[in-house]
């Protein structure tokens, strides 16, 4: 059975705060340097507010979303890339503060929650993309290159859709801010 991308990622965020909450309460009880526990409280709300980003995008009303003719998986897809495209656009602002700060610690926790999200990123790339990708490497490796190739046309018609999609979000965006 298909899961949403965004489900099963939040899942494994949801994993990384709990082993980072046990990190911190091994850490506070055998008295670790202070930094370093307040460095894996900081990934934890970093991580707490990008569940908070799941979780408005998919408990918005989805007949809102919804257009005619809009399928679940082109509503997953829309979904996910507000996702992605929420995440990018905090990376860009914390870049451009990052750039302004003259506060080494401020830094260090900016460049903290900058990793945070761009892992979080890669590991939602991996979702949507893993299984074709591992797909296409075994397909070569078997010298299989005619299903290689169909899987990646498949991979390539996901991507292009995406794009779709994505162009159409913006367009959409840019007409409500106007």
């Amino acid at each position: 059975m298909h899961k949403h991308k965004l489900i099963e990622l939040q899942k494994i965020i949801e994993e990384k705060i709990g082993s980072l909450k046990e990190e911190v309460e091994i850490g506070t009880n055998v008295k670790l340097n202070p930094l370093y526990i307040a460095d894996r409280r900081d990934e934890i709300e970093f991580l707490q507010w990008t569940i908070r980003i799941i979780q408005s995008i998919l408990n918005r009303d989805n007949d809102e979303r919804q257009q005619p003719g809009a399928n679940k998986k082109r509503l997953e897809m829309m979904q996910t890339i507000e996702f992605e495209n929420a995440l990018q656009q905090r990376v860009q602002e914390l870049n451009l503060k990052l750039k302004e700060s003259n506060n080494l610690r401020e830094s260090d926790i900016l460049i903290n929650e900058i990793d945070t999200l761009e892992s979080i990123l890669g590991r939602l790339s991996d979702l949507k993309y893993g299984d074709k990708t591992r797909a296409i490497e075994i397909a070569e490796a078997d010298n299989n290159f005619q299903h290689a190739n169909r899987l990646r046309k498949q991979l390539i018609k996901i991507q292009d859709m995406e794009s779709e999609i994505n162009a159409q979000c913006s367009y959409t965006n840019s007409r409500l801010t106007s």
